[in-house]
């Protein structure tokens, strides 16, 4: 036996056992290259050049350090533009508190913010520049948690989250300041945020207040459930219409993004997908504290502080992506732009910091991981170039 072995060795090529050693020690450096290069790149962690420890509220970025802010200072709550540099204050609470009522920055189709500061008004802010919309009284007095233009540019309308005093509501509103009878049914719901997903239809979030049932009922602590909600306004002074809702069992929702003709609904405990096309809610395990939209239809998923992985997801399917580090803060608001997604929230310090990702740099060529995917695509490009060499120059004879 041992002779044969021998034969078997001597017919082989001498720098065998040397190429299958080097083989070997490229497969555990490659393994170890893979896990170590497996997680996450392009996040960074930043102070608030803008207002310094700042508590941001509400935040819309228009581009790469431009956007619009409400912040909460010791002084009181900025709204300010902040560009090229420098802030610009809308709203000083050293002479001005109208901005701690502030609760929401929609970003509409000419690139303006709106917002709202007093009853039936809608503020429009375009730079530093602020313009007015007064919706007509006839019809009540109300204030504006929320608002959302209609999908259908055409249209010139939109639809208004509205606190009617003892309940919220809906209201349909055209440019001219015209707004529609409020929606009838409240269903007791205290909705929140709004969403268009098509030509006069729109998607809104909230959550049902109820007293807990059973024996151990306690008015003290009411049961609290996030609820989803599709809304119908046609135009005109008739009132909206909710046409279907889901209460879903705990949790929040806390981000609303439209892919197509889907909204995708993110929450703490559950991810609720509506499809406008059949009517139909479908729900997904993914839990978060923050769902954002970055290109290519890519919705990343952030979790609570201390998190050590993020969900990407595309329609085919998603992928866990573990951290390099644990997510340094509880995220309270955010927002994107050109391949940047930018996270405002508290480190375990009580600090307050900025989480700034760029998720084109996530298998780029620039990172780890991307680097060994062209190293291995150049290496075996080479290989396999050299092999076909000689196999022609072999044929050649």
């Amino acid at each position: 036996m041992a002779k044969g072995w021998r034969r078997f060795l001597e017919e082989e090529s001498e720098h065998q056992w040397l190429a299958i050693s080097l083989f070997f020690v490229f497969i555990i450096i490659g393994a170890f290259a893979i896990h170590g290069t497996s997680k996450l790149t392009g996040m960074d962690i930043e102070n608030n050049s803008a207002l310094e420890n700042s508590r941001v509220l509400e935040i819309s970025y228009q581009d790469y350090e431009d956007y619009y802010s409400v912040s909460y200072t010791s002084e009181g709550t900025y709204l300010y533009h902040f560009a090229d540099g420098e802030r610009t204050d809308i709203i000083n609470p050293n002479t001005d508190s109208s901005a701690s009522g502030i609760q929401f920055l929609t970003e509409l189709d000419n690139g303006s913010v709106a917002t709202s500061i007093e009853e039936n008004s809608i503020l429009i802010i375009d730079g530093s520049t602020t313009s007015n919309i007064s919706l007509n009284s006839d019809r009540g007095n109300f204030d504006i948690i929320d608002l959302s233009e209609n999908f259908n540019e055409q249209e010139n309308s939109m639809l208004l989250i509205t606190d009617e005093g003892d309940h919220t509501s809906f209201r349909g509103a055209s440019i001219d300041g015209v707004p529609s009878s409020s929606m009838p049914n409240n269903v007791e719901v205290e909705w929140q945020k709004i969403e268009s997903l098509s030509d006069d239809e729109w998607i809104a979030t909230g959550i049902q207040i109820s007293s807990n049932s059973g024996q151990d009922n306690n008015p003290a602590s009411p049961e609290i459930k996030p609820v989803v909600g599709h809304v119908i306004w046609t135009g005109g002074f008739t009132a909206p219409m909710l046409d279907k809702m889901y209460i879903a069992p705990s949790g929040e929702f806390h981000s609303m993004i439209r892919m197509g003709d889907e909204m995708i609904i993110a929450g703490t405990t559950q991810t609720t997908i509506f499809d406008s096309n059949d009517l139909t809610f479908e729900h997904l395990t993914i839990t978060s504290s923050a769902a954002i939209k970055g290109e290519c239809d890519v919705v990343w998923f952030f979790g609570t502080i201390n998190s050590d992985s993020v969900i990407k997801w595309t329609n085919e399917g998603y992928e866990v992506i573990d951290l390099q580090h644990k997510m340094p803060i509880e995220i309270e608001s955010y927002g994107s732009s050109s391949k940047m997604i930018y996270m405002h929230g508290m480190n375990s310090n009580g600090d307050y910091k900025i989480l700034t990702f760029d998720y084109s740099s996530h298998g780029s060529i620039e990172s780890g991981r991307g680097f060994l995917n062209f190293s291995f695509i150049l290496i075996f490009s080479v290989i396999f170039a050299v092999m076909g060499w000689n196999i022609i120059e072999r044929m050649k004879f």
